[in-house]
């Protein structure tokens, strides 16, 4: 739905209800007169009463969004405790300003409000603000099962369309493989390896929707080794550090490699000193810490965040409101990534 249509039906449906409220609950009397025998019934209304009447939707107005808005963040963050808590709080908030209408006299001529009236009309603004978010993020989780839908559908028909040429490279490279001289080219024979692991990786591994974050590690480093072929020994200084024991949480497969690409790609050059530092947090049971370190050696950066970029909407897409990105790039390129994992 557009956004100013979904703003004009609040403000159509706030005009029409307070007006029906203040309306139908400050009538104070009804007077008949026959006139030429004919029955007139005139109402009369009290003022004050529609006044206080649209003090207490003023309240239940400001309440009604405050609600539903934390209902809908805390639901992205799946922190049932806290959407309880603050329903609860807000509330309670809400009726000690409504009681307080009823019993202050705003309006010296009014009578108070009747608590009963009061606090009907409070309970009903605030049980729509809980219907109306809970039907926002149905709408919302609906939408984002449908986009993650079609994304993995476009990549399953793309990963069809190359699934050839992978298994023919990856069977190509064991031949490869078994025809090297082993003691005469250890070199050779190691990055052959390293290469048919990427591969496997990319082919098998990488078709499931969540893989332990050992695999993913495992993969960073081959692909690493192969990336450190291009230097001669001392120019790029690496250090990969996995700190903690939780090894086997599930993550979506290949959500860090872009960062490490992009290290190489803008933070090293040939005869040159550099130097990448790769950190994993893996102390907690429940998240993921990720963070990348590298000078900027490269002029011309126009190009970065292809991949970045594209790895933003996919974190967005599976991890909404369970995952924090910082990248700065100030004196160094640094990527911080925490990913909630439960």
């Amino acid at each position: 739905m557009k956004k100013w249509i979904e703003i004009s039906i609040h403000m159509l449906f706030w005009l029409c209800t307070a007006w029906l409220i203040s309306s139908s609950f400050s009538i104070q009397s009804h007077e008949i007169e026959v006139v030429n025998g004919i029955e007139e019934v005139k109402i009369f209304r009290n003022s004050g009463l529609a006044y206080q009447l649209l003090i207490c939707i003023l309240f239940s107005f400001i309440a009604f969004y405050i609600n539903a808005w934390l209902i809908i963040k805390n639901s992205l963050t799946c922190n049932v405790t806290n959407l309880i808590g603050y329903v609860i709080v807000t509330f309670i908030i809400l009726s000690a300003l409504v009681y307080a209408i009823t019993e202050i006299r705003f309006l010296g001529f009014a009578p108070p409000i009747p608590k009963l009236i009061a606090f009907g009309v409070s309970t009903f603004y605030f049980s729509l603000s809980i219907a109306y978010a809970l039907v926002k993020n149905s709408i919302y989780a609906n939408y984002r099962n449908q986009q993650l839908l079609i994304d993995k559908k476009q990549a399953e028909l793309s990963l069809l369309r190359n699934q050839l040429q992978p298994h023919f490279l990856f069977n190509a490279l064991n031949n490869l493989l078994s025809m090297v001289n082993h003691s005469a080219n250890p070199k050779l024979e190691s990055s052959f390896d390293q290469l048919s692991h990427l591969l496997r990786f990319v082919i098998e591994d990488n078709k499931a929707e969540k893989i332990s974050i050992s695999k993913e590690t495992e993969f960073l480093k081959n692909y690493i080794e192969l990336q450190m072929l291009r230097f001669e020994k001392g120019e790029v200084s690496i250090q990969f550090n996995v700190k903690g024991e939780y090894d086997e949480q599930k993550i979506e497969p290949g959500l860090f490699i872009p960062f490490v690409e992009n290290a190489f790609k803008y933070g090293t050059e040939p005869e040159k000193t550099s130097k990448i530092d790769i950190q994993f947090d893996l102390s907690k049971t429940d998240s993921v810490k990720f963070e990348i370190k590298n000078n900027m050696m490269m002029t011309n950066t126009n190009s970065i965040g292809t991949g970045i970029e594209t790895t933003k909407k996919r974190l967005d897409l599976i991890y909404p409101g369970k995952h924090k990105l910082k990248i700065s790039n100030e004196d160094e390129f640094i990527v911080q990534l925490i990913i909630s994992t439960q």
